[in-house]
């Protein structure tokens, strides 16, 4: 399995962000954002940000978050690898919606725990128990 990153304060649930970025690698033509002229390299940074994002964020909601994201996503990204906001905006929707609907509940009685299931058709679960 690839990298894992800790899912912010839910310490029994990992992220398998070698998955997210496969399926995206394999899938970003078909996405509402992709531009003809952009190689997926070129989403990369902005993808990892908005991963970055959700798993510091994930009890919030997106709108609400928004407003000062950009500010912080300009901030952080090279400028060279920066999208346009509109579209890195865009594209850091899409790495929510595809995180939030993977979520089925907290684990009862188990405090720190969150039962996350994979998206289908990805060869590994985006989400890991451990």
């Amino acid at each position: 399995m690839g990298s894992a990153i800790p899912l912010g304060e839910f310490k029994n649930v990992m992220l398998d962000i070698d998955s997210e970025l496969d399926y995206w690698r394999q899938n970003y033509t078909q996405a509402a954002f992709h531009r003809t002229s952009r190689p997926f390299d070129q989403y990369l940074p902005t993808l990892k940000f908005g991963y970055d994002m959700y798993l510091l964020n994930h009890g919030s909601g997106l709108e609400a978050l928004l407003p000062t994201m950009r500010a912080r996503y300009e901030a952080t990204t090279d400028s060279d690898q920066c999208l346009d906001w509109p579209l890195a905006e865009a594209v850091i929707r899409e790495t929510w919606k595809r995180m939030r609907p993977q979520i089925n509940h907290r684990a009862k009685g188990a405090g720190d725990s969150m039962i996350a299931s994979p998206m289908a058709g990805l060869p590994h679960p985006a989400y890991q128990a451990v």
